[in-house]
């Protein structure tokens, strides 16, 4: 597909509400990007009820425009939105090729001839031309994957939904089908919209991410703004593993808060917009952002503002670098990743040991942190 100048985006949302009690969704898809909303709650089913919602198998409220135009009235099948992931599993009693032709046939665009050459040209960029007589059963889950794309590829549409596709792969198949995908989006110029509860899955393929919590949207950015500036602590977490820790905010200058921990050490953070002095706060800190000083033997160091005493519980190799597992002085538990620089000796567990962070790696939400 040529993309001109001012074309329209591919999909817009607004005020778009796919489920009870959930703030309206407003997102947009330029045309030949690739965005993933990444699930992190509890609500295991909200990807599901917002894909049906999308292509018109369940009611919605709001607008969802396709090349800019509204298709909330256009039945299921017919506003430019096809799916593939387990949602729309491949029909037993027919063939790959079968499976490819259903729509087309559904839909009676074409002729028998053409119906044939499409299916013929998407099993071939899907890599399925070998296994075009099998069915369903006798296929691997990257083949039915696969298959699926073909499927949905077939009529053509202007944003494919992959609701939660990989999750039956092995890491292998996943990485390939990945890469495959990428190849396929930039050749076809394919506008792709990914709901996933993988993070890895959700770097690999799209140019921006939106964190989903029980069908919210939290932040929607590139990888590096939701890492490095996070919108909010669950966003903090999902993105950067980040330790979260309570604190009271002493005060707030210059974008910088310091705050009181439970356990009495003073430490600094950056503070988000809306934290003000006197604030429970939660002080969210990625792993790799952490130092750790270990005492030596037979001494006892006096803690400065922004250390914070800790036992070490155990820690791991992992090649390039060292998970350590620590313990503040309330009972917190905070992981650390460092550099392999420590010996076997420094990592026995009940080492007595200080942590500290610089301001700026750092990060303050107000606890009470509303979704805006």
């Amino acid at each position: 597909m040529q993309v001109t100048h001012g074309s329209p985006p591919a999909l817009v949302l607004h005020n778009f509400v796919f489920q009870p009690a959930t703030p309206p969704l407003a997102l947009i898809l330029r045309q030949q990007d690739c965005v993933a909303l990444l699930g992190i709650g509890q609500d295991t089913q909200d990807m599901p009820r917002l894909t049906t919602a999308l292509t018109g198998l369940a009611p919605c409220q709001g607008e969802i425009r396709i090349n800019g135009e509204t298709v909330n009235g256009h039945k299921a099948g017919r506003r430019g939105i096809a799916s593939v992931g387990p949602h729309a599993p491949l029909f037993a009693h027919l063939s790959v090729m079968d499976n490819v032709l259903f729509p087309l046939r559904a839909m009676h665009a074409l002729n028998a001839s053409e119906r044939l050459r499409r299916a013929g040209e998407v099993l071939a960029l899907t890599g399925l031309d070998a296994v075009r007589t099998r069915y369903p059963h006798q296929l691997s889950a990257e083949q039915i994957f696969r298959a699926g794309l073909a499927r949905a590829l077939a009529c053509m549409p202007t944003v494919i939904v992959l609701m939660q596709p990989f999750d039956a792969m092995e890491p292998p198949g996943r990485d390939r089908s990945l890469a495959m995908l990428d190849r396929l989006r930039h050749a076809l110029g394919l506008s792709i919209l990914l709901l996933t509860r993988h993070r890895a899955e959700a770097l690999m393929a799209a140019d921006r991410i939106g964190i989903m919590e029980n069908g919210a949207l939290l932040q929607l950015a590139d990888a590096a703004t939701l890492c490095n500036r996070p919108a909010s602590c669950p966003v903090a977490v999902a993105m950067g593993d980040a330790n979260v820790l309570t604190g009271r905010v002493l005060d707030c200058e210059d974008d910088i808060a310091t705050l009181r921990l439970p356990s009495g050490e003073t430490v600094q953070a950056q503070a988000a917009a809306d934290l003000h002095g006197d604030d429970l706060a939660s002080i969210c800190i990625p792993p790799d952002r952490l130092s750790v000083l270990f005492m030596r033997q037979g001494t006892v160091e006096t803690p400065e503002t922004g250390d914070v005493p800790c036992t070490l519980v155990s820690a791991h190799h992992l090649g390039q670098s060292v998970v350590m597992r620590l313990r503040t002085r309330d009972g917190t538990e905070i992981i650390a990743r460092r550099p392999p620089v420590h010996t076997r000796r420094d990592l026995a567990p009940g080492r007595e040991g200080l942590l500290a962070w610089q301001a700026q790696n750092a990060i303050a939400f107000p606890m009470d942190q509303k979704i805006g």
